[in-house]
């Protein structure tokens, strides 16, 4: 998958991945080394929200997209917006 990376000096940018602009995206790191593959790590927008009796997690609407349009498959129950990822950051 190739990936995209436009950042500026405030830390502000965009993140496209096969040429999908990706939202809800928190941070990221980039590992690259002579003759080896490079690794860009994404750390997603995605919230733990737990009770005594029960653990929910919420995916915000932004990285539900992002996460299809990397090829996440969203459970049964999940709406995920398709044209959410088209969006601008």
């Amino acid at each position: 998958m190739p990936a995209e990376i436009e950042l500026s000096a405030t830390g502000e940018g965009t993140i496209k991945v096969d040429g999908v602009p990706l939202k809800g995206i928190r941070a990221l790191s980039l590992d690259a080394a002579v003759g080896e593959r490079p690794i860009l790590r994404l750390e997603l927008a995605v919230y733990d929200i737990s009770t005594v009796a029960e653990t929910s997690i919420h995916i915000p609407d932004d990285t539900a997209a992002t996460l299809v349009a990397l090829g996440w498959t969203p459970p049964p129950g999940q709406p995920v917006d398709e044209e959410e990822h088209d969006a601008a950051p």
